[in-house]
C-alpha cells in the first residue's frame, strides 16, 4: 500500500513531537532555567545549606539576637550600687568686719578667716529594691531569649516555606520551558503544512493560542520567580545578581518523620516547647517581678550624710552627721502598684489564650497535613513513566489518523495540569510540615 507525501508528513511531524517528549522526560528542568541565568551568579543548594547561610548571614537574627545582649547589660547596670553625692555649699567668697578669725588651711595662709560646708551623701535602697531590680532585669533578659527563640523558628518556617516555592516554582517553569519548545517545534510544522494547502487556519490558530497560554503562564512564573528570589536573596544577604537554584526535596523524609507522631502527642509536645508560649509565661515572671519592684518602690529610701562646716558653726572645723527619709503622707506609690498588678492579671489572660491557641493551630495544621499527605500518596509513582508510554501510543494513534491533533493537544494540557499538582503536593506538604515545626517549637 502506498502512503501519500501528506501521510508522510504527518507522520514525521507525529514522530518529532514523540522524540521531543522523551527528551523532556529525560533532561533536568534545571538545565535551561541554568541558561536563562548564565549572566548571573547561580548559586545551586539543598535546603539545608541555604539555611546554613541564612542563619549565619540574616541580618534581623543578628539585630534580634543583640537584644539578649541588651538584657545581660540591664542586669549588670541593676546590680550597680547608687553613686555617693558630694555637697560643696557656703563657699564664703571675701572677707567683712564681721567675720570670725580662723586659720588657714593645713597651716597655710589659704582660706584665713573664710568659711565653707562640705557633706557626702549616700542613698541606701529598702525593701530588697536592688534585689528586685536584678529580678526584673533577669527576667526581661529570659523574656528576650524566649521572644529570639520564637522570632527566629517563625523566621526558618517561613524561610524554609519560601524555598519549596521557589523548588515549586523552578519545577513548573522548567516543564513549562520543555512545552513551550514543544510547541514551537510544531507550530514550524504545522505552519509548512498550513502553507501547503494540508491543514485548516483555525487549527493552525488553535496551536498558536496554546503557545500564547505558554508564554503568558512563563511570564506569570518568571514575576513570581523574581518576587521569591528577591526575598531569599535579603534574606541570606546575598548578591543582587545571584540566582538561587533549590536542588533536592525532602518530601519523602518528611512524611517517614512525621508518621510516627499522634496528635495527642504533637499537642503535648506544642504545649511544652512552643516558643510562643514560652514567650507568654516568661512575660507573665516579668509583670509578677514588676509588681514586686512597685511594691518596694512604696518604701522609701533612706539617706545617709556625713557634713563638714569649716567656720560657720559654733565651732571651727564642726563635722556632723545625719539621715534623711521621704515620709509616705501623699504618695505611697498605689497607682503604679494597680498598673502593675492588672498587667499581671493581663498576661495570665493572654496566657491562657495563648495555650488554647496553639493547641488549636496544631489541630488544624495536623489536619490539613494529613490531608496534603493522602493526596501525595494517592498520585501514582509510575505516573509520569506511564504518561510518556501513553504520549509514545497518542503518537502513533496520531500517525495513523485514529485521533485529531486537538485531542493530541488536550493530553498535552492534561499532562502539564498533571505535573503542576505533583509539584504543588510536595510543596503543600514543606510547608505545613514547616507549620507543624514552628508550633511544636522543634524540628520533627
Amino acid at each position: 500500500m502506498l502512503i501519500s507525501s501528506h501521510s508522510r508528513r504527518e507522520c514525521t511531524l507525529a514522530v518529532s513531537i514523540t522524540a521531543i517528549f522523551f527528551l523532556w522526560s529525560a533532561l533536568m528542568p534545571a538545565t535551561l532555567l541554568a541558561q536563562q541565568t548564565e549572566k548571573t551568579d547561580t548559586l545551586k543548594v539543598s535546603v539545608a545549606e541555604a539555611e546554613k547561610i541564612f542563619l549565619e548571614q540574616n541580618l534581623p537574627v543578628l539585630a534580634e539576637r543583640l537584644n539578649i545582649d541588651q538584657g545581660e547589660a540591664r542586669i549588670l547596670q541593676a546590680k550597680a550600687w547608687p553613686n555617693p553625692t558630694f555637697h560643696l555649699d557656703g563657699v564664703q567668697l571675701y572677707n567683712t568686719p564681721n567675720t570670725d578669725p580662723s586659720p588657714g588651711l593645713l597651716g597655710t595662709n589659704f582660706w584665713r578667716n573664710r568659711t565653707f560646708e562640705a557633706q557626702l551623701e549616700q542613698m541606701v535602697k529598702l525593701a530588697g529594691k536592688r534585689k528586685k531590680g536584678i529580678a526584673f532585669e533577669t527576667r526581661s533578659k529570659e523574656l528576650a531569649e524566649s521572644s529570639f527563640t520564637d522570632f527566629l523558628l517563625n523566621l526558618k518556617a517561613e524561610f524554609r516555606q519560601d524555598l519549596a516555592e521557589l523548588q515549586y516554582l523552578q519545577s513548573v517553569a522548567g516543564d513549562l520551558l520543555y512545552q513551550r519548545q514543544v510547541v514551537n517545534d510544531l507550530i514550524r510544522g504545522q505552519s509548512a503544512q498550513y502553507k501547503q494547502g494540508n491543514i485548516s487556519q483555525s487549527q493552525l490558530y488553535r496551536i498558536k493560542a496554546l503557545q500564547i497560554a505558554l508564554e503568558s503562564d512563563l511570564n506569570d512564573l518568571n514575576e513570581k520567580i523574581t518576587e521569591k528570589q528577591q526575598s531569599l536573596k535579603t534574606a541570606m544577604a546575598l548578591a543582587p545578581t545571584t540566582f538561587i537554584q533549590v536542588t533536592g526535596t525532602d518530601g519523602e523524609v518528611a512524611m517517614k518523620q512525621l508518621k510516627q507522631y499522634t496528635l495527642s502527642r504533637l499537642i503535648d509536645i506544642s504545649l511544652q516547647h512552643n516558643a510562643s508560649l514560652k514567650s507568654a509565661d516568661r512575660e507573665k515572671k516579668v509583670n509578677e517581678a514588676a509588681l514586686a519592684v512597685e511594691k518596694a518602690n512604696a518604701v522609701p529610701d533612706l539617706t545617709f550624710n556625713v557634713n563638714y562646716d569649716r567656720n560657720g558653726n559654733n565651732q571651727l572645723d564642726f563635722v556632723g552627721a545625719g539621715v534623711a527619709i521621704d515620709l509616705p503622707v501623699f504618695n505611697r506609690n498605689k497607682g503604679n502598684i494597680r498598673v502593675a498588678r492588672y498587667e499581671l492579671q493581663k498576661s495570665e489572660l493572654m496566657q491562657k489564650n495563648k495555650t488554647n491557641e496553639v493547641s488549636n493551630a496544631v489541630v488544624k495544621t495536623w489536619s490539613d497535613l494529613n490531608k496534603a499527605i493522602d493526596l501525595y500518596e494517592g498520585i501514582d509513582k509510575d505516573y509520569l513513566q506511564k504518561l510518556n508510554e501513553m504520549t509514545a501510543s497518542l503518537s502513533l494513534n496520531f500517525q495513523q489518523k485514529n485521533v485529531s491533533l486537538l485531542e493530541f493537544l488536550d493530553f498535552f494540557e492534561s499532562f502539564k495540569e498533571s505535573r503542576q499538582r505533583y509539584y504543588e503536593a510536595v510543596k503543600n506538604i514543606t510547608q505545613k510540615k514547616e507549620d507543624l515545626n514552628y508550633l511544636a517549637g522543634q524540628d520533627l
